[in-house]
């Protein structure tokens, strides 16, 4: 069964948001590495390792593509060419940059990645609730990590009731091209409708509630843990300046 982080979710955030930005601000190449290996064991405690590497991978791939194409094949500032074709130029310092962004990206996508597998989404918006934020952040916060699941789930009876019905898409590229038209206008009508559904009873229960109101669910927060939220929070800030200071001054 998946677990969940046994921690306040803004402490998830504060030290995730500490950890990219000290390695995204580093950008040493074996910094960026143990951050991934990081992430990956604490995915494999939570049982989540195998969603972590697809999602991750399906959000890369293009990423890192592009990356290759634009500073591996098409270089013009390299001094290194390794490979030249025609307009393509492969330059050592082309596939070294190339490289280090490809990491500093994958850290930034995996840390959020598994931030968002780690954190229970009920106990994020109970704390949002709970810090005192306006309850309107409480509820688009809810409202969009549920968005994706319930149209994924909205996606795929649409296409077994289509599938019922006998509407033929054929193979290949027009027979996707068929399926994502057939299955896009229910599926944007059927959100637009839901959304129209959900404004009118939040209307009639007077969201947002003024005064006083009972919360059906409690996160618990210690004061270690409220500790170290402001110790990351600061080092978000000053981890970044303490690492490009010594650059800083090196230029001037």
């Amino acid at each position: 069964m998946p677990r969940t982080a046994p921690l306040h979710p803004f402490t998830v955030l504060a030290l995730a948001a500490a950890v990219v930005a000290t390695a995204t601000a580093a950008g040493r190449w074996w910094l960026s590495a143990a951050v991934l290996l990081a992430c990956l064991l604490l995915a494999v405690w939570a049982h989540r390792a195998r969603r972590l590497t697809g999602l991750a991978a399906a959000i890369l791939a293009p990423a890192w593509g592009s990356q290759l194409l634009i500073h591996g094949l098409v270089d013009r500032t390299g001094s290194h060419v390794l490979a030249a074709a025609g307009p393509l130029r492969i330059t050592a310092e082309g596939l070294a940059t190339a490289g280090e962004l490809a990491l500093r990206t994958a850290v930034l996508v995996v840390a959020g990645l598994l931030c968002t597998l780690l954190i229970d989404r009920h106990d994020l918006v109970a704390a949002i609730d709970l810090s005192g934020a306006p309850p309107q952040l409480g509820y688009l916060v809810a409202a969009t990590l549920s968005l994706l699941p319930r149209l994924a789930e909205r996606q795929r009876a649409i296409g077994e009731a289509q599938a019922l019905r006998g509407a033929a898409t054929g193979a290949g590229p027009r027979g996707w091209w068929r399926r994502v038209r057939l299955r896009s206008v229910p599926l944007v009508l059927s959100a637009l409708q839901d959304a129209a559904d959900r404004s009118s009873h939040l209307a009639a229960r007077g969201f947002p509630a003024a005064g006083p109101h009972t919360r059906l669910r409690s996160v618990p927060d210690s004061a270690a843990e409220r500790t170290v939220r402001r110790v990351a929070l600061a080092c978000t800030v000053l981890g970044p300046l303490a690492v490009l200071a010594p650059t800083w001054m090196a230029a001037a």
